[in-house]
């Protein structure tokens, strides 16, 4: 089996999760392999900042701001899926707020990303449904708890 993703770090904070390119293609290719055709080839998962993820919102979406996850469909002719970019800022924020450990939300995302480039989105209450179980499934398999629950406070 050939990987699925191609992981380019340049961002220092990612250097901590030893695990997270393992455990994201293992997430990954359990979420694809449900899939009916998915896409051929690697994804690239740049694993960056809040400055880069801000200049690639801001420039690509119109909004000025850093966040967790972008991505960038390539077209059918260039021969793989596309681009995924995370932000290590947001990411440790969001897992120090919702009570999760930090590979695990990064693991989500990037399956969350490569998903989109699959085509799958969660703009539609019922895209949302199907993706968001294609997640929780790959997920749990891996030992990953629901992304989507909400955290309570006792």
């Amino acid at each position: 089996m050939s990987q699925r993703l191609e992981f380019v770090a340049e961002h220092e904070g990612w250097a901590q999760l030893t695990g997270l390119e393992a455990r994201a293609e293992a997430v990954v290719e359990a979420a694809l392999a449900r899939l009916d055709h998915p896409r051929d080839g690697q994804a690239v998962v740049l694993l960056t900042g809040d400055e880069a993820l801000q200049a690639l919102n801001a420039k690509f979406r119109g909004k000025d701001r850093p966040t967790n996850v972008l991505s960038f469909p390539a077209p059918d002719s260039e021969g793989y899926p596309g681009d995924c970019a995370l932000s290590f800022e947001t990411c440790a924020r969001e897992a120090e707020r919702d009570g999760k450990a930090l590979e695990d939300h990064a693991v989500h995302l990037v399956l969350h990303g490569v998903l989109h480039l699959n085509g799958l989105d969660h703009i539609k209450e019922d895209e949302a449904e199907e993706m968001e179980a294609l997640e929780r499934a790959a997920l749990e398999a891996a030992g990953i708890a629901d992304p989507y629950l909400v955290r309570t406070e006792p």
